[in-house]
């Protein structure tokens, strides 16, 4: 098969990521955890908005996955109330995969389990997030029923040359010991054969179904570019990008009432059109014309004392 793009899958086992670097080595996609489960119980991945946000930021298309220990519909629900929490007003590339490769899990049997991984799944697709299922090929051989979940993409883990599983994916991750440029330690590694994006646009998944975060108008307001890769964009999409904007000022005429796709979005005016941007804490900030004014007048009164000192 024809490999569509190369990536990585990263949780709060890689501690802070070096986007940048990452999408420079030649990464163009990666799948961020959501969260799981450990003897506290649930809980989401602490790295996981920092991941999706930082992956965006430089460029990579964003999936998501959390590891699964259900054993049971309420199990599923659970992680699932969570886990949809989280993922509230991000737009993703790639789907939404539940992990199901835990020993616990086999015992239920392949019946019960695969309907648990449907079940879960369905529920991904109701709420409007395009699904699918990640396993390993023995986990899956002795334990699920892969005929019955072909209907959802299937994102494979096989470390050997070649898959030894017979049935379709359109994923897999070929190695969990990958060395990537941003990336402290091991990393998984992974092929996608799929270009995923036309499909979750056409069927308005993942949050391309909503129109873009509701915004209010703003008067003597400022978006103050200070960090050289600052993208803007045509719309509140990472995927209608324009360009990067030089280092200076833009008059602000609207910022988002909420955060949208992660992020706080303003529109301002650059060389006679109107654009989009979303605020980055280490490239750019908003100020009101009266915090310029009070800055420039500080700047002026040392000026003035500097002056008076030397004579």
């Amino acid at each position: 098969m024809a490999v569509f793009q190369r990536g990585i899958d990263v949780s709060r086992y890689q501690g802070s990521i070096n986007w940048p670097q990452v999408a420079a080595s030649g990464v163009q996609f990666a799948m961020v955890r959501i969260g799981s489960s450990n003897n506290s119980g649930l809980y989401v991945d602490p790295y996981f908005l920092q991941n999706v946000s930082g992956a965006h930021a430089a460029g990579l298309r964003v999936g998501a996955y959390y590891y699964s220990y259900a054993r049971s519909e309420s199990a599923v629900i659970d992680e699932l109330t969570l886990f949809l929490n989280a993922l509230e007003g991000l737009q993703l590339e790639y789907p939404v995969f539940v992990d199901v490769e835990d020993s616990s899990q086999a015992a239920l049997g392949r019946a019960q389990l695969t309907g648990l991984v449907r079940f879960a799944m369905d529920i991904l697709y109701q709420r409007g997030w395009y699904a699918g299922w990640y396993s390993y090929t023995n986990f899956i051989k002795a334990s699920l029923n892969a005929g019955e979940l072909a209907a959802y993409p299937l994102w494979l883990a096989d470390y050997r040359s070649q898959p030894g599983f017979d049935g379709p994916y359109a994923m897999w991750q070929y190695s969990a010991s990958g060395s990537v440029s941003g990336v402290t330690g091991a990393c998984d590694l992974n092929y996608s054969y799929t270009d995923f994006l036309p499909t979750l646009q056409a069927g308005n998944f993942n949050g391309y179904g909503s129109s873009g975060p509701q915004m209010e108008a703003v008067q003597n307001t400022q978006l103050v570019v200070f960090g050289a890769q600052t993208e803007y964009f045509y719309t509140a999409n990472f995927n209608d990008v324009v360009g990067y904007l030089p280092v200076g000022r833009y008059e602000v005429t609207q910022k988002s009432a909420a955060r949208f796709n992660g992020y706080d979005w303003v529109i301002f005016r650059y060389q006679g059109g109107e654009y989009w941007t979303a605020l980055l804490g280490d490239r750019n900030r908003l100020e009101t014309v009266s915090e310029c004014q009070q800055q420039l007048s500080e700047a002026r009164a040392k000026i003035d004392a500097a002056r008076a000192a030397l004579a």
